[in-house]
């Protein structure tokens, strides 16, 4: 264990008690955001050259649930070590750090340091897409492999419920890397509830891609509505 803070643009953050830590960046700056919403701030670090994802707490029950793990910190580190388990790749995460003390001065319910992907040449699939900067059979092989890994999960019980081609890197050669993964796991006594969120999830994911303008072909569409579980009477 150990205390954290970070330089952010100039600004001092909060305190962190630091859980898990393999490396210690040369600075705790952060100079450059990538981006800044409500849910979260990810930027990287100076010098180190690590991507840092600051998780911002949207109420106070939100630190209640840090308390029994089920804040979504924990889910999104939890999602990590999940995946990895089945085969998938997924960003190395360096350090972990919890924002305790929720006040007006605490805006953090906690971050995490991982790798940045984009150095090896890995960019999002929703931008590559967007962009043209694929063609028809790189596309093909790369939402094939998606889709794979989306049943994987549905094999193992497990709902990325809040996936999208934000979630996906790429690289020139059609390898995929998965970021951000907050995933619930559930048992098999518990089927008809699986069944109904991870349903939920894929229709989801294929309305978001139509709607952000990542619109899937017919032939990816048919793909991922090859996931959906038909729920038995």
């Amino acid at each position: 264990m150990k205390i954290s803070t970070f330089d952010i643009q100039g600004k001092k953050s909060q305190v962190f008690l630091t859980s898990k830590h393999d490396l210690a960046p040369k600075q705790h700056i952060l100079d450059h955001v990538l981006v800044d919403h409500i849910p979260s701030l990810v930027g990287i670090l100076k010098d180190s050259g690590l991507v840092i994802k600051f998780i911002r707490a949207r109420s106070w029950h939100e630190y209640i649930k840090l308390l029994w793990n089920h804040s979504r910190i924990t889910k999104e580190i939890k999602g990590s070590e999940i995946l990895q388990k089945l085969g998938l790749t997924v960003p190395k995460i360096h350090e972990v750090g919890f924002g305790l003390v929720p006040t007006k001065k605490h805006e953090y319910l906690g971050y995490y340091i991982m790798e940045n992907l984009t150095p090896s040449g890995f960019q999002e699939l929703s931008k590559l897409i967007k962009e043209g900067a694929i063609d028809e059979s790189m596309r093909g092989k790369i939402m094939t492999l998606v889709c794979n890994g989306l049943r994987e999960m549905r094999d193992s019980y497990i709902v990325f419920s809040d996936f999208h081609l934000d979630n996906v890197f790429s690289d020139e050669h059609g390898n995929i890397a998965w970021i951000d993964p907050g995933v619930t796991t559930y048992s098999k006594f518990n089927k008809k509830k699986f069944i109904k969120k991870f349903n939920h999830s894929i229709n989801r994911f294929m309305f978001y891609c139509n709607d952000r303008g990542n619109t899937l072909t017919g032939a990816e569409t048919t793909l991922f509505k090859s996931l959906l579980i038909q729920a038995k009477n």
